[in-house]
């Protein structure tokens, strides 16, 4: 083929997904996603309008102007570029074409002949960024000797397509770069305007069977403004003027001190740590800090974010309930929360046309991972207000795939961590980071937390530019405030906090009559909550329970996280209405809620009796939290709160080993030194007053006696060696330096977390009648589906019947996942359930080494049956909440 034959008007971007011949052109696709970008640019709140450079619309525009290479536009085999002599040995990933052609222009160099790092949205908009980046190619595999010397006509023809996009939109960015927050926010713009300019909805693909350039820069723009006005980006219509009253819709809301006070302090930018104790409306102060925000200030929406699934969805339904009041699109209003994709009045559909942007057999591709994106919980990082767990926050700023886009999702907004307390030093650096890179990109962080100690205070307050003064202060509760570097603090004087004296019943945590104790306190009319530290250990506590209340009419339930989710919702709702602060929903007789660390926080349990197991002396007085949260009748026998601590029987003085086996599988979710203080601390109280000892209690962690135990000094040495690398590689973590890990919630947020899987249940394998597919999932009717295209309706039944499973429980079956189910779900394998409490049959998996089973009332259980090989790691403990 000879370079007269090839015009810039052949070269393809996009494909017709029924066809599959080439339908819109690279020149037409480029001048659409400058035109999103000039829209999206026009739109940006004023905190961020100082975050692109000049030219960020060009080089959102020339994007994909790396298609324009031979390796790339044979991938089509309907195009004239299928058999062409020698593009099969020419670079395919277009991606890293773009940032090679952009280093290599002086307009796009610093005065040594450095590439900008600018150019990094270009190669980065697929959600990944090159590695090694030591060249102005970035390391460009041609192969040995191979390059596209051969033809002149690529760059010849970008260069023609260059000048037409800086003609419509202007020079590419010269201002000097590193990498950092600002070049990572516009990788995710970049990706953001690439996505919904790929949106067949909002830009149709030009009929007729011959492709051709169409797209016209004025009509293009207007559909951006169209397509941006739909998904509501940008809009912020929050009613100014209203009150504690009108904001939360109790007519007699007279706000607490601590309420008033960061309302006060919120009059800047910046960052707000609030301590206070447990049921002091630290979610209610937050909320009224955004608003005010909102109105007052330039920030554009909210993002709630949470430690775990459960917290965030409740929290979901505060927030809601307070969006419902001051903000008048409901098109905006629907746009909240995690799992608001699954419910069918809040879908936003988003059909990607056609291309082959796989990279790899592990990458799924661009239009797969857009849908991903626009159906599943990562939706609620870009819609105007959202809630969700900190996980989707913190991997905006590491190496998983499109941290970008939820850097860029995040910018501007009030972000809220509530429980920042709950994370061990590694996910702790990362929020750190995070923190950094929010403020930097126009955000305001409010942070929330009843057991913060001054040592993890002064780590934030370092991330902000601050820093702390000598002495700390030791007030509580407390709002410390950071803007613009400097520090202030502010105690909070609140007459109305109320001293709770809660007694401590120490227990043995293996004592054959606690099952029997318990059921007896239900008996007697108690509301218990029952707090274990691991599934399996709940599970076995739900079944003595049971067992020991037999006969009797008592209400008795499970809560953790390896239920399905539409069965989880249903234990979730259910538990949170009968304990929560209606009286009138409560049970007449006494009740048993068993359950993992998942009600330990953030949810509003109000418990008669609290049960449980010994843990960390921060999640202790936060488990203490449940218990007699609001003013009611209580049952006889339980009119002042009381707790009993399960505790093993440990000789700290005895090996390592010993002290393991003695701890069980507690030994594998909680540092045991962590333990061992607690105990200290603990075991010889009677009682606690609370909140007046929450924060000597706290401090009291930090104080290491002269005199440890053998077993616990070698545990105090071991979590010093743990945690120094926790701290190391929380600090390496950097988007730009990594490799770029798959995009799996919690893959890289917290240290060794257990790889999981989804298990969709089913109830009956799927059937394929030629591309027609039916799925029967347990829960909802069956779905028929074609092959090879994103449905909305698959994507939501999928999730719905999913549960959690640690990964190696299904490793055998990772092998067999069929295409169709890789395009809707991550890291997902189907499981037959053929009866409500059965043994699963995994699809496409013969055999596995685990036996495992689903109950309705108890959810996924799982057990060895065979022996791991030799390089397998057997997961003895069990560590997921």
């Amino acid at each position: 083929m000879s370079a007269p034959l090839i015009q810039l008007s052949d070269c393809w971007a996009k494909t017709d997904p029924v066809t599959g011949r080439p339908a819109l052109t690279v020149r037409d696709h480029c001048l659409i996603v400058g035109a999103v970008a000039e829209e999206v640019l026009r739109r940006l709140p004023a905190p961020c309008s100082g975050l692109p450079p000049e030219g960020a619309a060009s080089l959102a525009a020339v994007h994909d102007i790396g298609k324009i290479t031979p390796g790339f536009l044979r991938k089509c085999v309907h195009s004239k570029f299928h058999s062409i002599a020698g593009a099969q040995s020419c670079e395919s990933n277009h991606a890293r074409i773009s940032q090679a052609f952009l280093a290599s222009l002086p307009e796009m160099q610093d005065a040594q002949g450095n590439p900008l790092d600018w150019m990094l949205a270009a190669d980065g908009h697929h959600g990944r960024y090159s590695l090694p980046r030591a060249t102005k190619t970035f390391g460009l595999r041609f192969g040995p000797g191979v390059t596209e010397g051969p033809f002149s006509w690529p760059r010849e023809l970008r260069e023609l397509l260059l000048a037409e996009i800086k003609e419509a939109f202007g020079p590419l960015p010269s201002e000097p770069v590193a990498a950092g927050a600002r070049v990572h926010w516009l990788t995710g713009l970049v990706t953001f305007c690439d996505w919904i300019g790929s949106n067949t909805d909002w830009f149709p693909l030009p009929a007729g069977e011959t492709m051709a350039d169409q797209a016209e820069l004025e009509s293009s723009r207007r559909l951006a403004g169209e397509a941006l006005d739909h998904i509501g980006w940008q809009r912020r219509e929050a009613t100014p003027g209203l009150g504690f009253p009108q904001l939360f819709s109790i007519p007699d809301f007279s706000p607490r001190p601590l309420q008033q006070s960061l309302v006060n302090l919120a009059d800047q930018p910046g960052l707000y740590i609030v301590e206070a104790p447990m049921g002091m409306g630290k979610t209610e102060a937050a909320l009224a800090a955004a608003y005010r925000r909102w109105t007052e200030g330039a920030e554009r929406g909210l993002y709630f974010a949470l430690p775990t699934q459960l917290t965030s969805n409740r929290i979901h339904e505060r927030v809601s309930g307070f969006l419902e009041n001051i903000i008048a699109d409901q098109s905006i209003r629907a746009l909240a929360h995690g799992n608001a994709w699954l419910r069918e009045d809040r879908v936003q559909s988003f059909r990607p046309a056609v291309t082959d942007d796989a990279t790899g057999p592990d990458d799924p591709g661009d239009a797969t991972d857009a849908c991903r994106w626009f159906a599943s919980s990562r939706r609620a990082l870009l819609a105007p207000f959202g809630t969700g767990t900190i996980d989707q926050a913190l991997m905006a700023r590491i190496a998983a795939k499109h941290s970008a886009l939820r850097l860029f999702a995040l910018s501007g907004k009030v972000v809220v961590i509530d429980e920042v307390h709950s994370y061990d030093p590694y996910t702790a650096k990362l929020v750190d980071h995070l923190v950094s890179w929010l403020l930097e990109t126009g955000c305001t962080v409010i942070i929330l937390s009843a057991t913060l100690t001054a040592r993890r205070r002064a780590q934030l307050v370092e991330a902000a530019g601050g820093s702390e003064p000598s002495p700390t202060p030791d007030a509580y509760p407390l709002i410390t405030k950071v803007t613009a570097g400097t520090t202030s603090h502010h105690p909070v004087e609140d007459p109305s906090i109320c001293e709770t004296k809660v007694v401590l019943d120490h227990r043995d945590s293996s004592s054959p009559e606690l099952y029997q104790q318990i059921a007896d306190a239900a008996r007697a009319g108690a509301c218990v909550l029952v707090i274990r530290n691991t599934v399996a250990l709940a599970q076995e506590t739900y079944r003595q329970i049971k067992s020991a209340a037999c006969g009797d009419d008592l209400k008795i339930g499970l809560l953790h996280s390896r239920f399905p989710h539409f069965r989880r919702e249903e234990n979730e709702a259910g538990w949170m209405r009968l304990l929560g602060k209606d009286q009138s929903q409560r049970p007449g007789a006494g009740c048993i809620l068993v359950a993992t660390q998942v009600v330990e926080q953030s949810v509003d349990i109000d418990a008669d009796l609290l049960v449980t197991d010994a843990a960390p002396t921060d999640l202790l007085l936060q488990r203490l939290g449940r218990l007699h949260r609001h003013a009611r009748p209580r049952p006889g026998g339980f009119g002042h709160p009381v707790c009993w601590i399960l505790h093993p029987q440990v000789d700290w003085g005895s090996d390592i080993k010993a002290i393991k086996q003695a701890l069980g599988p507690v030994a594998h979710v909680y540092p045991p030194f962590a333990l061992y203080q607690a105990e200290r601390i603990w075991k010889d109280r009677h009682s606690v007053n609370l909140p007046l000892e929450v924060r000597p209690l706290l401090e009291s962690t930090d104080f290491i006696p002269d005199d440890l135990p053998a077993g616990a000094a070698a545990f105090r040495d071991e979590l010093a060696k743990v945690t120094a690398n926790m701290l190391n590689a929380g600090s390496r973590q950097d988007p730009f330096h990594q490799a770029t890990q798959d995009d799996t919630e919690g893959a890289q947020t917290r240290w060794n977390m257990q790889p999981s899987a989804l298990l969709v249940l089913l109830r009956e394998p799927p059937r394929r009648q030629g591309r027609q597919i039916t799925v029967t999932p347990l829960h909802g009717e069956p779905v028929t589906f074609t092959d090879g295209f994103f449905s909305y309706d698959l994507a939501k039944a999928l999730h719905e019947n999913a549960a959690r499973s640690p990964a190696h429980v299904v490793r055998a079956a990772f092998g067999q996942q069929l295409e169709w189910l890789r395009q809707h779900v991550n890291d997902a394998v189907l499981a037959v359930c053929r009866d409500s409490t059965s043994t699963l049959e995994i699809v496409g998996c013969e055999t596995h080494p685990y036996r495992i089973d689903y109950s309705r009332e108890e959810g996924i259980r799982y057990q060895r049956v065979s022996a791991p090989a030799s390089q397998e790691y057997d997961e003895e403990s069990d560590n997921w909440f």
